[in-house]
């Protein structure tokens, strides 16, 4: 299995999927999760930081040669990235947890998927995830052909009139945290794309 990150490994030990493989699972929860993964990775990332320069203050002994105060709102800034931090969690083992996304894999096998990176400037065929905001659109699950921005991609305006743009976390272009390139995903199952 390829270098995991601490929050992919343990999405994976909890639900026995990879976050990528949950990403192209047909369900609103599942297709969150990478954005919820990537919420909590930041505040992990932070609440680190801010613990480890706690650390190093009392380490250097700042905390008996400077104010008292200093030490107090280095507490005051950990509490707070402690309550990002929880949010964070709470909202991603609400994904884990969703009734439906349990359902969906407790009767669907686990579906491999394939990476494919992409760069800024390619014109590719992506799926569209599951997302609430795509069902609402009617447009969840197309296979469509979108040109890659730097933030957002494009959908073909022969299939879209006029310029209709999504974020790359919308439009299922996901940025791989160890090597910080943006890729589309493919379950190696699918025989063909449909084009609805």
């Amino acid at each position: 299995m390829p270098y995991l990150d601490l929050v992919a490994r343990w999405i994976w030990q909890t639900t026995g999927r990879t976050i990528d493989q949950h990403a192209v699972d047909p369900v609103p929860a599942a297709a969150h999760l990478p954005a919820s993964a990537d919420a909590l990775r930041l505040a992990r990332e932070v609440l680190l930081n801010a613990v480890d320069e706690f650390r190093t203050q009392l380490i250097n002994g700042d905390d008996l040669t400077g104010s008292a105060t200093v030490l107090a709102n280095t507490l005051s800034e950990i509490t707070e990235h402690v309550n990002d931090y929880e949010g964070a969690r709470i909202h991603l083992d609400k994904l884990i947890n969703d009734p439906d996304r349990t359902v969906y894999v407790a009767t669907n096998p686990v579906q491999p998927v394939h990476r494919r990176y992409v760069n800024p400037g390619d014109t590719v065929l992506i799926v569209l995830p599951h997302s609430t905001y795509l069902r609402q659109q009617q447009i969840a699950g197309r296979a469509v052909r979108a040109q890659i921005h730097k933030s957002d991609v494009e959908l073909d305006p022969a299939e879209y009139p006029g310029p209709v743009r999504l974020s790359h976390g919308i439009a299922g272009i996901y940025r791989d945290p160890v090597e910080d390139r943006l890729y589309i995903l493919r379950a190696t199952g699918e025989r063909r794309i449909s084009r609805r």
